[in-house]
């Protein structure tokens, strides 16, 4: 397994959050606007997943996290103006996220840092549920078929963090040759409804 610094693990980590948050503040905005045809559980849902995004971006730059970026690129435009495109695409990176902290688990156990391994399980918990609700979200949509909940275990995706940082990139939201997009994105975070915004 290739195992990278902590710092670099966290500012990956963080850079994958900041991106989390500001598409999602695109999404929301796109919504406002008309230009974006969500429904209001799907606003409420993406309100809340944003304020636990934001949570996790600065609880790791809290712990030292650098970003490695915080200007990303939309690959594809219709991922803030397409309902089902923003569900599947979100539901993508959700589970790159989840394999990325999956990884992130495993070499802060080697490093023995069990106190990271903890951050990174409860970040991965919370990923895991934002992917079950946008499966809700597209099945209801006719975008997905099978349960929201449809994994027993985990797609391991990455051998280590460093490759999900990759995967950014070679998917064109960092440094791709969409538009740009500047982390938190527009609107402000809106924590209602949100506990436990701390580990």
């Amino acid at each position: 397994m290739q195992c990278q610094s902590i710092q670099d693990m966290l500012s990956i980590a963080a850079t994958a959050e900041a991106l989390a948050v500001t598409v999602i503040g695109e999404a929301l905005a796109a919504a406002e606007r008309g230009d974006l045809a969500l429904t209001e559980d799907e606003r409420v849902f993406l309100r809340a997943a944003r304020a636990a995004e934001q949570a996790h971006y600065e609880v790791l730059t809290a712990a030292g996290a650098q970003p490695l970026t915080l200007v990303f690129t939309v690959p594809d435009t219709r991922a803030v103006s397409d309902p089902v495109l923003l569900l599947r695409t979100a539901i993508g990176l959700e589970e790159a996220f989840i394999a990325a902290y999956c990884a992130a688990a495993q070499q802060f156990a080697s490093l023995g840092r069990a106190d990271l391994v903890g951050v990174a399980l409860q970040i991965g918990g919370v990923e895991a549920e934002h992917r079950a609700h946008l499966r809700f979200f597209a099945s209801a949509r006719g975008a997905v078929t099978g349960v929201p909940n449809d994994v027993a275990f985990e797609k391991a995706l990455f051998t280590s963090v460093g490759a999900a940082a990759d995967a950014l990139v070679q998917l064109g939201w960092i440094g791709g040759t969409g538009p740009e997009i500047r982390y938190p994105g527009p609107g402000a975070i809106d924590t209602r409804g949100v506990k436990q915004l701390r580990p």
